[in-house]
């Protein structure tokens, strides 16, 4: 039993009572609790963990959603395998509206099958020159003038959108003074708004007129997801959700088929607050819900661009086919930062600065953000400085920073001192980085966790999308796929790299009190593997398969052979294997980073 307690101590037993463990001890000393009723099993010497944490999902459950009809997704596909030419694009649009015989007024998701998030290729220049020269808000009126139309740009949602003209004019009728004063949107040589939007203008677009899917269409999407999870001993996930995602998670609760915790930053007032002294309102939010469903923040979604759009101090190389247009990246934090470089209209004012400092001002949690860059990071950290000068150090109690894509070791004495938390990626600097920002900054930058922890910060992890033990892996070796080792200096030991996964991922996620660990009085989220984690060769922790994976006091997941082995089938349990239920796997999530 790795407690991962305080002092990471190892014991032989555990005792659990309805939610809660009961007793952690010798086999000895947790038998003496047993009665005639109780369920005891002998693991044989297997090793058991808290359950796992991932502290920035993007949790859509449309990666299972391939079978869904277009309707249903409340999105239709672009696919750009055989596009040469705007034409090409516009007429997929007008087949779309025809097929499927759309009412004029109704509100138009395009998903653009492409994507912009790594180097560029001949494929990606045309795609880049289409998408962001040649379409704008007066081409897709061509497609589809009698319907408001959004469409993806190959990029996270809240970066960036093309809206046509339909879609503009209700846009700048609700919010036009708003997003001529706070931003940012791309104007043509005539000064006039073409269509194409980045935040935070693309905020109540999707808070207010993008089309989502329905809860009861989510539901049975997000148990897939979460049977996936707990299949790798995870059980608990944290990120950002708006409340139309939530709709759905609650949906499953009522269903009684929710096998996971989930604790998520509200993304809904972002961009729609427009008096900050609003934010007032949602101090007591945080932290509120229960324990399977619960608020953490009341943030942005993201202060930067990713891929080659973090923001950086870096010198980039350019390898990203629209790097052109964000040669320090999407800097939202930069009050001189408007947009692309030469498309965008200049503004006067920084929502995101007024956001966060408001929040300080008002005891609002900022976490569960993106916040790649290493400039972004620097930046952050000196507006939370400011707050506290002025509103003292409670103002920022356990604000959190998430990805670590980029973050200059140097700012880290700082960060401690201001008590920010960190979700980290498993992530290393690899050959593409390197061909980006150079290969000292590829061994410098990506996720420095050693030094976290050498200064005390709260650093968690990040599954990468249930990454799970592979990420476990790369942060104690920090080797890529061909074995070489990036940034060896931040490689972590096991037991550092099992806090990071659990006690630290609690603390992050506000409920450190009640989970991370196996202690007397916590909740029942216990892990039993397959491999003792402390002692085989460390390239093979990725192929460690959880045997029994326990929410809330129950088994929600048994892997078949343990099944067989313990006759243990119990009601409501998955059954299965990682391999099968990720098999399933067959469509594509749109709007991540």
């Amino acid at each position: 039993m790795l407690t991962v307690d305080k002092t990471f101590s190892v014991k032989q037993a555990i005792a659990v009572t309805g939610n809660q463990i009961t007793a952690v001890g010798t086999n000895d000393e947790v038998m003496k609790m047993a009665g005639p009723n109780t369920q005891v099993l002998d693991l044989k010497g297997r090793t058991v963990i808290p359950g796992l944490m991932d502290t920035h999902l993007h949790y859509t459950g449309l990666d299972y959603g391939g079978n869904l009809s277009e309707p249903e997704r409340a999105e239709y596909r672009i696919d750009w395998r055989g596009v040469r030419t705007k034409e090409d694009v516009l007429n997929q649009i007008k087949g779309i509206i025809a097929k499927y015989k759309i009412p004029k007024g109704e509100w138009l998701l395009f998903q653009n099958e492409l994507s912009f998030m790594g180097e560029g290729n001949e494929s990606t220049e045309i795609q880049g020159k289409i998408l962001f020269q040649e379409l704008n808000r007066w081409e897709l009126d061509k497609a589809a003038p009698d319907n408001p139309v959004i469409m993806s740009e190959g990029i996270p949602q809240y970066n960036g959108l093309l809206l046509n003209g339909v879609a503009m004019d209700i846009l700048w009728k609700n919010y036009g003074d708003f997003i001529k004063k706070n931003g940012r949107y791309w104007i043509d040589s005539a000064g006039r708004p073409e269509g194409h939007i980045e935040s935070v203008a693309t905020r109540p677009i999707m808070m207010r007129y993008m089309p989502h899917p329905k809860p009861e269409v989510l539901a049975p999407l997000f148990r897939m997801v979460q049977e996936d999870l707990v299949s790798i001993g995870q059980t608990v996930d944290s990120g950002r959700y708006p409340q139309w995602r939530v709709e759905g998670l609650k949906m499953l609760r009522q269903q009684g088929k929710l096998i996971q915790r989930q604790a998520y930053g509200w993304e809904d007032e972002f961009g729609m607050i427009q008096n900050m002294d609003e934010l007032k309102k949602y101090k007591d939010q945080i932290g509120a819900g229960d324990d399977m469903i619960w608020i953490t923040s009341v943030a942005p979604s993201s202060v930067d661009g990713s891929g080659s759009r973090m923001c950086t101090n870096t010198q980039k190389h350019m390898t990203g086919a629209i790097d052109s247009l964000y040669p320090m990246g999407q800097c939202y934090q930069d009050s001189e930062f408007n947009g692309a470089a030469g498309r965008s209209a200049k503004i006067s004012a920084n929502y995101y600065r007024d956001w966060i400092m408001a929040s300080a001002k008002h005891g609002v949690r900022f976490a569960n953000t993106h916040m790649a860059g290493d400039r972004s990071v620097n930046e952050f950290l000196k507006m939370v400085a400011d707050a506290q000068k002025q509103f003292g150090p409670n103002s920022t109690k356990t604000w959190g920073s998430d990805h670590c894509n980029m973050v200059n070791p140097a700012d880290l004495p700082q960060a401690a001192k201001l008590g920010v938390f960190f979700s980290c990626q498993a992530r290393i600097g690899g050959e593409e980085f390197a061909r980006e920002y150079g290969e000292k900054m590829a061994n410098l930058y990506p996720a420095p966790v050693k030094t976290m922890f050498k200064l005390g910060i709260n650093v968690s992890m990040e599954g990468e999308g249930g990454r799970g033990w592979d990420g476990i892996e790369r942060l104690i070796t920090r080797k890529d796929a061909k074995g070489k080792v990036w940034s060896p200096q931040e490689r972590l030991t096991r037991e550092e790299a099992l806090i990071m996964a659990t006690r630290n991922g609690a603390n992050y996620i506000l409920r450190g009190n009640k989970l991370g660990t196996l202690e007397t009085g916590k909740l029942a989220d216990i892990v039993v593997l397959d491999k003792d984690y402390m002692t085989i060769p460390e390239d093979t922790i990725h192929t460690i398969e959880p045997q029994v994976t326990v929410l809330d006091g129950k088994i929600v997941f048994v892997h078949p052979t343990f099944s067989k082995e313990y006759n243990l089938r119990p009601e409501g349990a998955v059954i299965s294997t990682t391999k099968e239920l990720r098999a399933r796997r067959n469509g594509q999530a749109g709007g991540g980073g």
